[in-house]
């Protein structure tokens, strides 16, 4: 006689577990051998003009501490979609969560590889291309802080998988605003630095990261329902 199949908890999921204390020492090796370069960077963030040079020619940070920020980025950015969906009953492991991980995480790196070009793309048309560099390197720049701003929300899901979704909701959504902050201040100072439109800005980002956030969150709700049915 077979017992009661135990629900899934992304707590007790080794392959998440690993994942995530792997993230851990590679957070800590970039502190460790670029946290000076990274907090100079935020240092200067919010005090652009008037500079001699921009503040991304001045400090910056190793090869491979970039790769490890963006792949923690896109781990623990996944480990939240798994969050947000076993907190609404709708996360499927079919009996083995690398499958849905892998797939989440690939379309979350086809997201940021996207992201790079149309940015470049729009920036060119629409400024000069020191106002497009600039900006790109501040934009990705920032993108790289996320993973250091999500680990407590992230730890919490993972040692406290029943963690109330208000608490899941208002975490994201502090995090959300302190991100259209750095950008609409970085918006203000290196692309609308002669114009300071304000509604400018607000179109701006709307067009290209709030809407395309829409979309993403709108596919990774699709793919996860085409995995339910599929397995």
């Amino acid at each position: 006689m077979s017992g009661t199949p135990i629900p899934y908890s992304i707590g007790c999921d080794n392959f998440i577990l690993s994942l995530f204390i792997a993230g851990l020492l590679g957070g800590a090796y970039v502190l460790l051998r670029d946290g000076g370069a990274i907090v100079e960077r935020v240092k200067k963030m919010f005090y652009y003009k008037g500079q001699a040079a921009p503040y991304n020619a001045r400090i910056g940070i190793s090869r491979t501490g970039n790769t490890i920020l963006y792949i923690l980025l896109i781990i623990y950015s996944t480990i939240i979609i798994f969050g947000y969906l076993q907190q609404r009953g709708q996360l499927h492991t079919f009996g083995a969560s690398y499958i849905p991980f892998t797939i989440f995480a690939a379309m979350l790196l086809v997201m940021l590889v996207l992201k790079r070009a149309v940015y470049d793309i729009v920036n060119i048309v629409l400024f000069s291309s020191a106002q497009a560099r600039e900006w790109r390197e501040s934009y990705f720049f920032t993108l790289k802080l996320l993973p250091f701003t999500l680990l407590p929300l992230v730890a919490t899901i993972i040692l406290a998988p029943t963690i109330s979704s208000i608490i899941f909701t208002a975490y994201l959504l502090i995090v959300g605003i302190m991100w259209l902050i750095m950008l609409f201040v970085r918006c203000f100072n290196i692309i609308f630095n002669e114009k300071s439109y304000f509604l400018d800005i607000f179109l701006y980002l709307c067009a290209i990261e709030l809407l395309p956030l829409g979309l993403m969150w709108r596919a990774i709700h699709q793919t996860n329902l085409f995995l339910i049915i599929k397995f």
